[in-house]
Formats: structure tokens, C-alpha cells, sequence
């Protein structure tokens, strides 16, 4: 299919995630934002549509009206009436001007006459642009202009090409380099999508599928779980028009520039100097990972996955909670950080738990530092009253449902039973193909032999030591996170010195927001070692690695920020601008220039681009429900509201039957020629300044033990069998779950073969019937029509 297909799919999920996230609560609570800082009103927009839709829908789902009509209605009628009360404002606002402080203001006049003036007001304020359009485009202004003094216009427009200049240098300045690191990281994560336009993680099947329930009007359709970004996904579609598959698929490489903003007003607090957060950022983007776990945690934040879309709220939280923890004004300006706090953590609750409990932790790690304002009585209970609001607003529409007597879905018990950490604990043991797994449980064979008296000193210190074995060391290699570990020691004592020598105290104030970054990321890697520790795995599978590993880079450029900081004292303020951009680039050519550049990602590969492709075309080119498309199971969803779908299994068990029919008008068979290793994670090639492909083998080498039926392939290879003749005369094997048809490569193998042998069995029996929409070496569409006034072919051989 045509690239620019897929680029404008992108535009329209980029413009449908413009309004509903930004514009439409611009529009709607212009009010409330009109005199708020840049900071305020982003942080509002990122936080405040997500709990109004999801308020919205799950409410009107609990009521069982939940139909497109009712949110149409509601998130539209809202919107106009808010843009008519904004034009309503500015006609007031002109009347007043035109008219002279003599006459009645508008407002004060009645019913029919009020309407009346703003009518007239409209078209007046209309008729007045557009004469002087007419007026600048007239030969009677272009006459004056050649009577003009010419000079003076030269001066004017050099004048008014200076301030241009100038307005667009300080622009850059202040928000451009960070639109070029979020451009960056936007196309890093956004690239997957367009290289394989397919749904790269099986749990966003399910993910459709509750889309897709919102759409039937059915809420909590497997049970309760946070449903915020599956709403939102609704309204999308719902209000504009733009299909679920194209949401799915590249929201959240769009959405990832959110959390990027997050960390950076977070880190502009924190930091001394404005450009180091850009320069985390953009350490973020480049620097190369060798630990399984983050490979695969960078690969979710390309995925549109509840977690992944509630990261930024994490920053969001800790943001507003030390700001009002710090904040000394009047009670309405300490509400503002409060109600944002508030705002943050009831999106999180409604967006995914995993997101709360990172919350917790990087808040509880920026809490100790300030604990003596937390619980002081003036905070305390507003800050009390914040988190019961939050939890209610969020969790209101969940226990409504559970008075209903919906239960709880499936996957909260998996993370309540994942806790425990056995499962990362037996994952972790069993991988000891790497150097740095086998120094560590060596080192732990030595230490061990000498370990006869544990006194308190030792106890510590061993503890440090399991830590960095199991944190540092297998996170980031024993080298990189021995320099990490001494960075981070070395500021933690550095600071604590500072706070008791009395010549260091205004260093120590200075410098004080380095703390709770170095703390938290301390947790962060303590709950990435807690399993292999003896303690629970609250966040299993390293899903914490987004944020915990931003607050550690941080760390590690906390001498760059004091670098800064101290030169803008002997520096221009214009040096250090310059000297910060090129650092910016150095990050990028030093990291490829040391072997050190990130690694493309993969997608976990379920079907040929091919059959995305014909799937494409055969939904924009038919009638509605018109067609048949018998498939595996990935074509069930994109399909689903626009053709029927059939099982390949079903259908070549039901051909083995005397009578089977699809009564629709075409039908399309999908073969797989070369039958894929479903699932395989297929890692992407391209461009040297996009990444290098090196992530396959450090995260195969551990995520193999964990899907043994799987496998690994750095594009273009494919891992993938062949059709054959005798594979057709096979019998299928008995089977569980008609999932394992698909999954193992033997199964399917037999399955597609059955498949293109039944095909062929087909085209001789009715020659010229079946025809080929689309075929190439790995993949092959059949398609055949049949009369709506006549029988269907009987696709069944008796046999």
C-alpha cells in the first residue's frame, strides 16, 4: 500500500488527539485557563479530558445509555456552547469599544434585543474585516503605496524583519530545541509503525476488543479494570470518525511527546540550569541499553498500552505536590498546584494501577525530603481531602459496576500474584548467558565462603552489595553501573557534607532539589532488584524502567547542571545558550561516535505486511459487511466493523464437512505461503541516524526462556516454514485452545497448507470462480463473489 496512505492515517490520529486533548478543553474551560501559566494549562489539558471522558462514558455506560449519539451530543454541545459564550464575550467586548462607555453595556439588555444587538454586532464586526481585506487588495491602496516615502518603508520593514528575527530566535530559545528533542523522540517511537503497520503486541487485541465493547455500548466487558485510555480512544473514534486501528497504532508515538514535556517541567524545576532537562532527554533518546527488561520496556513505549499512557502523570504528580509543598502564597494560588495534584492522580487511577504505584514511589521519595511540611496541619488535610477527591472521582465509576455484579477482570489478580517477584525471580536465575550474570553469582559464590561473622557494618554492606549486583550491574553491565553507582555515592555524601558545614549551607540550599532525584532513583532500581533480594516485585517486568531511568540519567548530569550553573556566573547568558545547543548535538555525536547509540526496536510480528495491505484495500475499496475475510485471528479486529471474519481454522475444519456456506457476497481467503513463527519479535532496520540494529540478541538471549514456542529476526529476515503437499495430508493435531493452532510454527504450518491445498481443490472444481486479489513469495489473497440471488457455494468436500 501506498506510504502516503499510512501518513495521512497518522495525520488524522495526530489532528483527532490535537482537539480532543488540547483544543477541546482549551475551548471549554477557556475561563478557568485564560490568565494561567503555559505550564498550568498543559498540565490541565494532559489530565482534565482524560477524567471527563472517562466520567462521561462509564457513567452513561452504568445508566445503559452509552450510545455514539449521547457523547456526540454531550463533547459537541459542550464544545459549542463554550464557543459561543467565548463569541458572545468578544462581541461584548466590541460593542463597548465601537459604542462608548455612555451607552448600556449588551449584557444589560433583554431577551430578544440583546440577540438582536449581537446579531447586528456580528455581521458589523464581519463587514469591518472584510473591507479592510478588500481595502489591502485594492489598485486604490496599491496607488498610495507608490506616493509613499519609500525610505521610510525600507526602514519600517527592516525594522519589522528585526523583530521578527528576534521574536523567532527567542522562540527558539525557549520552546523550538525542545519541539526538535520531542520531533526526535516522536519519530523514534513512531517509526515501528510505519515500517510494520500492524498491531505489534498481542494485548492490543484485547485492547480493541474493550474498544470495541464501548462502541456496543457495554462498559467493563471482561471485567473491571481502568478503562481512561480505552474512552478516550472511543471518543476519537466516536466524535471523528477515525478508526480504532489507526488509534492503536500510532497514539501512543504521538502521546510519548506528553510524557517527554512531563520530564521536563519536572527537571526545569529541579535543575539549576534551563537546558540541562533537554539534555536528559535527549541522553534518554540516544543512549544504548543492554539489559533485557529495558530493551523491552523502551519497545512498550511504542505500544498503545494503559500503562505506557498514563507515564506522564507520574511526573505531573510529584510536580504539583512539591509545588504546593513549597508554595508560601494565598490560599486561592496554593490551590492551583493542589487541584493539579489532584487532577494528575485521579487520571492515574483511572488509567492503569502499575502508573499508582510508581506514583507512590516517586512521590514518597520527593516526600521525605519534605515531610515536615506534608504533615503539617495547614497541609495535611487539604492534602487529605486532594487524595480522597482523587480516588473518588476515579474509582466511583468501578465500584458502580461492581454493585452491578461485574467482577473484577483476570489481569488485577495476575499483577496481585506477580508481587510476589517468583516469576522475575525464576526468569532472572535462569539467564546466565551473559559475563555479567556469571561475575555476579561468582562474586556471590566468594563472598559467601567468607561470610562467617555478619556484624552491622557488614549487614550494610553487604546489602549495598546485592543491591549493585542485582540493580546496577545487570541494568546497566558491571562497568556502566559501577561509574553510575560512584556518581550517584559520591553526590548523595556530597550533599549530606554540604548540610553540615555551615560554609556549604547555601550550596547546599541551592543545590537542595538534587536530592529527591537522587533518592528516587535509588527506588528505582531497588524495586527493579527487590525479587532477587527476597522482597515483592512491585512492579514486575521492569515496567518502572520509563521514569526510573530518566530520574537516574538526571543524576548522572547533575555535575553537567553545576557546570552550567556556575559558569552563567563568569559566562553570558548567550555563551551558555550556545554552548548547551552544541552540547545537545555532542550527546548525539559522541553516543555514535562511541559505539554507544541506541538500537532499533522490534514489533512482535502476527501476520505478512501483505495481509495488512489486502486488509486495507478490501476495507476501503467494499460495501459495508459485504465481505468475508477468513484469516487468523489478527484480522478479526480490524475488520470488525466493517466485514464479517472467519476463523482459518474453523473454516478448514467446516471444509472437511458435507454442507458449508458463508453467505456473504466475497469472500477473501488469507494463505500464508511461507507460514510465519508467530509473534516473533521482527526488530526493525533503517537509517544510521534513526538507531543500529543490536538490541535482538541481549533481549533474546533472556526473553527466549520466556517464550520458548517463539522466536527473534532482525528485518528483513523472517522466521517462517513453508506450504507443502505432504503437510496438507497431515491431521491437525488435537488442541486445548485453537490459539496454539497459530502460535506453534509446526501447527500452523499444517493449517495454511490445508489451507492452499483446499484452494487449489477449489479452482478446479469452479474454474475461474476463484480468483487472486494479491500474491507475492510469502503471502497469497484468493477471493471469490457470489450471486445474492442464488445459493452460496457449498465450500464443503464430504470428506
Amino acid at each position: 500500500m501506498d506510504p502516503w496512505y499510512w501518513i495521512s492515517e497518522y495525520i488524522k490520529v495526530f489532528c483527532g488527539y490535537l482537539f480532543l486533548m488540547f483544543l477541546w478543553p482549551s475551548v471549554v474551560f477557556c475561563n478557568h485557563l485564560r490568565e494561567k501559566t503555559k505550564s498550568y494549562r498543559f498540565s490541565f489539558c494532559v489530565t482534565a479530558p482524560i477524567v471527563v471522558i472517562n466520567t462521561i462514558v462509564l457513567i452513561l455506560g452504568l445508566l445503559h445509555g452509552l450510545r455514539p449519539w449521547t457523547v456526540r451530543l454531550f463533547m459537541y454541545g459542550i464544545f459549542v456552547l463554550a464557543l459561543c459564550k467565548s463569541l458572545i464575550s468578544y462581541l461584548d467586548r466590541e460593542y463597548r469599544r465601537m459604542m462608548g462607555a455612555e451607552f448600556p453595556d449588551v449584557r444589560a439588555l433583554k431577551g430578544k434585543y440583546r440577540v438582536l444587538v449581537l446579531i447586528l454586532l456580528f455581521f458589523l464586526v464581519c463587514y469591518r474585516h472584510a473591507k479592510k481585506a478588500v481595502h489591502f487588495l485594492s489598485f486604490d491602496y496599491l496607488r498610495k503605496l507608490k506616493k509613499c516615502n519609500w525610505q521610510k518603508v525600507r526602514i519600517k520593514i527592516k525594522g519589522q524583519i528585526w523583530n521578527l528575527g528576534s521574536g523567532v530566535s527567542r522562540f527558539f530559545w525557549r520552546y523550538g530545541i525542545l519541539m526538535l528533542v520531542l520531533i526526535f523522540g516522536m519519530a523514534y517511537f513512531s517509526y515501528g509503525a510505519f515500517q510494520m503497520p500492524s498491531y505489534g503486541y498481542g494485548d492490543l487485541y484485547i485492547h480493541h476488543k474493550w474498544i470495541y465493547g464501548l462502541i456496543e455500548g457495554n462498559i467493563f466487558l471482561e471485567g473491571i479494570y481502568p478503562e481512561a485510555m480505552h474512552c478516550f480512544i472511543y471518543c476519537m473514534h466516536t466524535l471523528l470518525g477515525i478508526r480504532v486501528y489507526s488509534i492503536l497504532l500510532f497514539l501512543q508515538g504521538i502521546h510519548v511527546s506528553v510524557f517527554m514535556v512531563a520530564t521536563y517541567f519536572l527537571l526545569r524545576k529541579l535543575f539549576r540550569w534551563r537546558y540541562t532537562p533537554l539534555l536528559v532527554l535527549m541522553l534518554f533518546l540516544t543512549w544504548d541499553l543492554s539489559n533485557a527488561d529495558l530493551i523491552h520496556s523502551m519497545f512498550r513505549l511504542q505500544i498503545t498500552m494503559p500503562q505506557e499512557f498514563g507515564l506522564h502523570t507520574v511526573f505531573l504528580c510529584v510536580l504539583y505536590l512539591t509545588d504546593y509543598l513549597e508554595s508560601k502564597q494565598i490560599k486561592e494560588r496554593r490551590g492551583e498546584p493542589l487541584f493539579l495534584f489532584m487532577l494528575s492522580l485521579a487520571a492515574a487511577v483511572m488509567i492503569h494501577f502499575h502508573v499508582v504505584l510508581m506514583i507512590v514511589i516517586v512521590c514518597g521519595g520527593f516526600a521525605v525530603f519534605a515531610w515536615k511540611q506534608v504533615f503539617a496541619r495547614e497541609n495535611l488535610i487539604p492534602l487529605a481531602a486532594a487524595l480522597s477527591g482523587a480516588c473518588l472521582i476515579a474509582l466511583t465509576p468501578m465500584l458502580g459496576a461492581r454493585m452491578q455484579g461485574i467482577p473484577f477482570n483476570a489481569s488485577i489478580d495476575w499483577a496481585v500474584g506477580a508481587m510476589s517477584g517468583k516469576e522475575s525471580r525464576d526468569l532472572r536465575e535462569q539467564h546466565t548467558d551473559t559475563e555479567d550474570t556469571r561475575e555476579v553469582k561468582e562474586l556471590e559464590e566468594t563472598s559467601e565462603g567468607k561470610r562467617k561473622e555478619i556484624s552491622i557494618t557488614a549487614a550494610v554492606l553487604r546489602s549495598v552489595g546485592e543491591i549493585f549486583d542485582q540493580g546496577y550491574a545487570v541494568l546497566y553491565g558491571r562497568e556502566r553501573g559501577a561509574w553510575m553507582f560512584a556518581i550517584t555515592a559520591a553526590l548523595s555524601v556530597l550533599l549530606w557534607l554540604s548540610g553540615r558545614v555551615v560554609r556549604l549551607r547555601q550550596f547546599h540550599e541551592r543545590y537542595a532539589g538534587y536530592r529527591p532525584v537522587i533518592l528516587t532513583s535509588v527506588l528505582y532500581v531497588l524495586v527493579y532488584a527487590a525479587p532477587m533480594v527476597g522482597l515483592p516485585d512491585f512492579i514486575p517486568e521492569g515496567r518502572f524502567f520509563a521514569p526510573g531511568h530518566i530520574l537516574l540519567l538526571a543524576v548522572m548530569l547533575m555535575p553537567i547542571d553545576f557546570l552550567f550553573c556556575e559558569a552563567l556566573r563568569l559566562c553570558s547568558d548567550a555563551v551558555l545558550r550556545i554552548v548547551s545547543f552544541v552540547s545537545l548535538a555532542g550527546i548525539y555525536g559522541i553516543v555514535m561516535a562511541t559505539g554507544s547509540f541506541r538500537g532499533f526496536l522490534f514489533y512482535e510480528m502476527s501476520r505478512y505486511n501483505a495481509a495488512v495491505t489486502v486488509t486495507e484495500s478490501i476495507i476501503n475499496t467494499f460495501p459495508r459487511y459485504s465481505y468475508t475475510v477468513i484469516s487468523p485471528t489478527d484480522e478479526l479486529y480490524p475488520v470488525i466493523q466493517y466485514g464479517w471474519h472467519e476463523e482459518l481454522l474453523t473454516f478448514v475444519e467446516n471444509c472437511s464437512k458435507d454442507e458449508y456456506a458463508i453467505p456473504s457476497e466475497y469472500v477473501f481467503i488469507y494463505v500464508e505461503k511461507k507460514p510465519l513463527l508467530y509473534a516473533q519479535s521482527h526488530f526493525f532496520e533503517g537509517s544510521r541516524w534513526m538507531g543500529e540494529e543490536k538490541y535482538l540478541e541481549p533481549f533474546w538471549n533472556m526473553y527466549a526462556m520466556k517464550y520458548p514456542d517463539s522466536g527473534a529476526s532482525q528485518s528483513p529476515e523472517i522466521l517462517a516454514s513453508q506450504i507443502s503437499d505432504q503437510d496438507a495430508e497431515r491431521e491437525l493435531p488435537a488442541y486445548d485452545s485453537a490459539w496454539s493452532m497459530y502460535l506453534q510454527l509446526e501447527n500452523r504450518t499444517i493449517l495454511e497448507s490445508k489451507a492452499y491445498h483446499w484452494c487449489q481443490q477449489f479452482a478446479r472444481q469452479h474454474p475461474s470462480v476463484l480468483n487472486v486479489y494479491y500474491e507475492d513469495e510469502d503471502f497469497v489473497c484468493y477471493y471469490f463473489r457470489q450471486d445474492a440471488g442464488s445459493l452460496p457455494y457449498n465450500l464443503g468436500s464430504g470428506k
